[in-house]
């Protein structure tokens, strides 16, 4: 028997007598989903982890231990360095969020960040199929990600639940905006294909589910609904929508929540803190960070202005969207504050 296996068994008879043992180490590990976008298409550059590692054979974002006293940001450029031989200290590195997971071997706390290529970092990448490490790399589109989330470290989960959050989210008119709810369907009718829609009109249960069919009949769009609308309407939902009331009325102890990753609006640290909370339970895709500025919708709300933005966005565990008096031109402000994604009524349509 190793020394290994008399520390597991020593460690199973202690517990099993009630005498406290030592909680595991926790392994702190800055991982960099790495992307490239042109003309709407997102790839992404993953390696294959060598057979002898920890989860070896499994597809991973590249990423590495903390050194003691270093940041995670610190670490990840120098891993992304020492493992591709890729300079990303001038790229734009957005904090995506932060992961524990409990293996049976060991426990990790993933700090997770979003680096986004340029052309000629693309272009200098895109055919080379070993890393510096002679571990197996290749860019992958989302799709190719999403069909293989077996192939991906369990404590990855969290992260693939998050690459399918878009880049710009709409969210809807209340239906008493427009004089006939022919209105209504004629506006959302003229969004993109592949736009996503969360729908916030203040109509029954019913009545939002025939707008959803009506917008989804013979289109690409999908939608962030309420708890109570997925219920009915399965097809073409993306996430579940919690208010900030909602998510802290939520009881985590007899959480009963639908099956879909949740979107989360937040306007405060206490919030933030409950959706940090719940993201350990249940898949939660981002946070709705508001308002970012005044609003029309709301102008008698303080707005958080991009200084404090970009404060409260660290302290997410999750990804985050910046929403309030911003429009898809703001997308790189918000990059460069803390935020993933861009969400808004009025400068979306």
């Amino acid at each position: 028997m190793t020394n290994g296996n008399v520390n597991d068994e020593l460690q199973g008879c202690l517990t099993a007598r009630g005498v406290p043992t030592v909680p595991a180490k926790v392994v702190q590990v800055a991982v960099a989903v790495i992307k490239y976008e042109q003309a709407g298409v997102a790839k992404y550059l993953l390696a294959t982890r060598h057979a002898h590692q920890h989860q070896g054979g499994k597809l991973e974002f590249v990423g590495g231990k903390i050194d003691p006293n270093e940041s995670a940001k610190t670490a990840l450029i120098r891993e992304v360095s020492e493992e591709l031989g890729l300079d990303i200290c001038q790229n734009l590195i957005t904090k995506m969020g932060k992961i524990h997971h409990d293996y049976a071997d060991k426990s990790v706390c993933l700090h997770i960040y979003q680096v986004l290529l340029n052309d000629v970092q693309y272009l200098d990448f895109k055919d080379k199929t070993v890393g510096l490490d002679g571990q197996a790399i290749g860019f992958y589109d989302l799709a190719f990600i999403l069909s293989h989330k077996a192939c991906f470290p369990s404590a990855n989960a969290p992260i693939l639940t998050w690459l399918t959050l878009p880049k710009q989210l709409v969210i809807s008119h209340e239906l008493a905006f427009f004089n006939e709810q022919t209105d209504w369907l004629d506006c959302y009718k003229k969004l993109p294909a592949g736009s996503t829609l969360l729908i916030r009109t203040l109509a029954d249960t019913k009545t939002n589910a025939e707008l959803m069919e009506q917008l989804s009949d013979g289109g690409d769009v999908q939608f962030v609904v309420s708890c109570q609308d997925a219920v009915v309407w399965l097809e073409s939902v993306l996430a579940v929508r919690l208010t900030q009331n909602e998510l802290m009325a939520l009881d985590l102890a007899k959480l009963t929540l639908p099956s879909y990753p949740v979107i989360v609006s937040c306007h405060d640290e206490a919030s933030i803190f409950k959706a940090n909370e719940l993201a350990k339970m249940h898949p939660v895709m981002a946070i709705l960070l508001s308002p970012v500025l005044p609003t029309l919708t709301h102008p008698e709300a303080p707005s958080l202005g991009w200084e404090e933005f970009a404060r409260l966005s660290k302290l997410s565990f999750v990804p985050v969207v910046a929403l309030g008096g911003v429009n898809a031109a703001d997308l790189p402000k918000a990059l460069a504050h803390g935020a993933v994604a861009v969400a808004g009524i009025r400068g979306f349509i």
